[in-house]
């Protein structure tokens, strides 16, 4: 173990032991001091940016990620709006619920705490290292940034001009960015759990599965998002398409866009054709179940290998399904339980679809697109969690907490 690495855990752990004692407005005070230092430093950022960009040219990134990977003004502003917005949000730690009074007179209560120190691990996206940081500030808790290299000059510039905000009220280490690209840095840190309390990967298939395979302390997974929405034969025709598109062409290289599409078979010759030509004028390449035949040069036959594929582009699988059961298997098998859609004007199966679907967010005849923290009233967030814990969806400032008992008695002594 090098020291540096440990003495970057260690010093997390001890400022996680003084942002506890920041009040609510000095905490308030630092964010809108964050939010107008990246505004002010926007073309700095932006410059940092092309960097990165020209980097990811270089190696070939996929479009994808390079969207991800790009900082404009527009989303520079996003990044500021995100942190003003959490700034203002209502306080999370220290509140207190599920207040009662036991026969023996003592007081319990639920206090929400910080998780304390945060390992996050992610890909591609430097807006994490912002959204991130406001929300660690905002549950008080420190915070450990490792991106990936394709961003290194973005992270590195934000994580800078965020340290020299906090600075003034809270030790600087309350949120690093490491920049290293030593994958035995990452290793080290997944091991030290006597300073780091939790980790949150956030990426790709082979990131999340080797931080939950090695990470000592407790692993919050943020997952592909294999996302799916069920056309239902009680569906509004009009709805539907514009359903379709949206969650798979809005934005096509997230997380929470749709890659499969269930469509009820009754509706194989009236509105499959249309939702798959809407589908084709954006430009969308489809892969089409074998039992439906329609001749166009962005229309290919799937293979059960598309069933289990997050594209992160503009390609929409397509299956007929014999009714919302048969949709719910298939989402059963395939499914990586973050966004899931039914379309329908039937209640009963809305609910059946509600009730049997296991996924962290789930839409009724909305699109997927909608499972974000900023569209959640979150503001921002780390990302969305995939793992069935006390965090599971989109996870804000409160999903950064725990809850532990107070007991208040009046020198009381247990029989």
């Amino acid at each position: 173990m090098t020291k540096s690495v440990k003495q970057l855990a260690c010093n997390a752990k001890m400022a996680s032991r003084k942002i506890v004692s920041l009040d609510a407005t000095k905490r308030k005070e630092v964010l809108n001091h964050m939010a107008a230092k990246l505004w002010d430093n926007r073309e700095t950022i932006m410059e940092a940016n092309k960097k990165d960009l020209a980097y990811a040219e270089e190696i070939g990134l996929n479009s994808a990620m390079t969207d991800r990977l790009k900082l404009d003004e527009s989303r520079i502003q996003g990044m500021v709006d995100g942190v003003k917005a959490i700034a203002e949000q209502p306080e999370v730690v220290n509140t207190f619920y599920n207040e009662f009074k036991n026969d023996a007179g003592l007081t319990i209560k639920r206090q929400r705490i910080p998780l304390g120190v945060i390992l996050m691990i992610f890909e591609s996206r430097p807006n994490v290292v912002v959204d991130c940081a406001a929300l660690a500030i905002k549950s008080s808790n420190a915070i450990v940034l490792k991106g990936g290299k394709e961003a290194k000059y973005s992270n590195e510039i934000l994580g800078n001009l965020i340290q020299d905000v906090i600075s003034d009220f809270i030790p600087r280490e309350t949120v690093q960015v490491l920049a290293s690209d030593d994958r035995s840095v990452v290793n080290e840190l997944l091991s030290m759990e006597e300073y780091i309390d939790v980790v949150i990967p956030r990426g790709g298939h082979r990131l999340v599965e080797y931080v939950t395979e090695n990470a000592k302390m407790p692993v919050i997974a943020h997952f592909k998002g294999l996302c799916h929405m069920y056309i239902d034969e009680m569906a509004n025709p009009e709805k539907a398409i514009d359903l379709v598109v949206n969650a798979k062409t809005q934005r096509t290289g997230v997380c929470n866009a749709i890659e499969t599409l269930l469509v009820h078979e009754s509706l194989k010759e009236t509105l499959l054709p249309k939702i798959v030509n809407a589908l084709v004028d954006k430009g969308t390449d489809i892969r089409l179940d074998s039992k439906v035949k329609m001749d166009h040069s962005n229309i290919k036959a799937a293979t059960d290998e598309d069933w289990a594929t997050e594209y992160l582009d503009n390609i929409l699988s397509i299956k007929l399904v014999s009714d919302v059961d048969d949709a719910i298997s298939h989402i059963g098998e395939y499914g990586s339980h973050h966004s899931e859609c039914v379309v329908s004007e039937s209640e009963e199966t809305c609910n059946k679809f509600l009730s049997s679907v296991d996924a962290s967010c789930v839409m009724v005849n909305a699109s997927t697109r909608f499972n974000d923290g900023g569209q959640l009233g979150l503001g921002a967030e780390l990302g969305i969690s995939t793992t069935k814990i006390h965090a599971y969806g989109p996870m804000g400032a409160e999903q950064m907490t725990t809850s532990r008992y107070v007991v208040v008695g009046d020198g009381h002594i247990r029989q």
